[in-house]
């Protein structure tokens, strides 16, 4: 009897001893977390993951780029809304968050680059989804003050095309951006590209998305690519929307300036 309770305590204590995988794995703190390398997404029942996780430095020079065009537009259109007025001052809380969130994308890039850390850490995807959305709506209310500021009327139409191309582009750029985002951390990815002549097996890069938002802006839909998910559909309506509103709107008004 005391043989067998014996043997039942040994195995009880091997039971609990026991290690399984998941046990194997240390597990960092609630701030360490934040500075692990960032995954791609998982992969999807008919395609696996070939998609990079989102590489910061790349997306801090075409943030730069967007804070270029996004700078020039504003300087522009300073004046053509009075400053009490409630687009004014959304105008001003939205694009001081686009700054303070820019700044911080900009602290964490040269960070890693001094550091030569060129994997992502987790911490930039807040950043980077809140400078886009930032962005994205200082860039609404900057092409809303186009369209409906009477100011701009008197404007001539060497100056509204001026205008024109400057949010063209920053519309590219942004949803470039927001493409790529998806593409890399959806399940499944977000797009299906054409294979590279030179190297099939190579994936995506960014000029490539920047093609795909260019093509959305100038022909209202994709040409080559085929869309894979709902949130990378949605992204595309709303950058067609935009483009639609931008070639309605804002063109008649050049052609109607003197």
């Amino acid at each position: 009897m005391l043989v067998y309770a014996k043997s039942q305590v040994v195995a009880h204590v091997s039971d609990s001893t026991e290690t399984h995988p998941e046990d194997s794995v240390p597990r960092s703190g609630g701030i360490r977390a934040l500075f692990e390398p960032l995954s791609p997404g998982d992969d999807h029942y008919d395609r696996p993951r070939d998609r990079p996780a989102m590489r910061l430095l790349p997306f801090a020079g075409v943030a730069a780029a967007i804070e270029l065009f996004d700078l020039l537009l504003t300087s522009r259109l300073q004046g053509a809304v009075q400053g009490g007025s409630t687009l004014a001052q959304a105008g001003s809380i939205v694009s001081l968050l686009a700054n303070i969130s820019f700044v911080l994308l900009m602290a964490l890039a040269l960070a890693m680059f001094l550091f030569a850390n060129r994997r992502t850490p987790r911490i930039a995807m807040p950043l980077m989804v809140g400078y886009l959305s930032f962005a994205g709506l200082n860039l609404l209310i900057n092409l809303t003050t186009l369209i409906a500021a009477p100011h701009l009327t008197n404007q001539s139409q060497l100056g509204l095309t001026l205008d024109l191309g400057l949010a063209f582009i920053s519309i590219t750029l942004n949803f470039s951006l927001w493409y790529q985002l998806a593409d890399a951390h959806l399940p499944g990815g977000a797009f299906d590209f054409e294979p590279n002549g030179h190297r099939p097996d190579e994936p995506p890069r960014w000029f490539d998305y920047f093609v795909l938002s260019f093509f959305t802006n100038s022909t209202f839909g994709p040409t080559l690519e085929n869309t894979r998910t709902r949130p990378a559909k949605a992204l595309m309506m709303v950058q067609t929307s935009i483009a639609l509103v931008i070639l309605v709107l804002l063109v008649a008004r050049i052609i109607q300036a003197d």
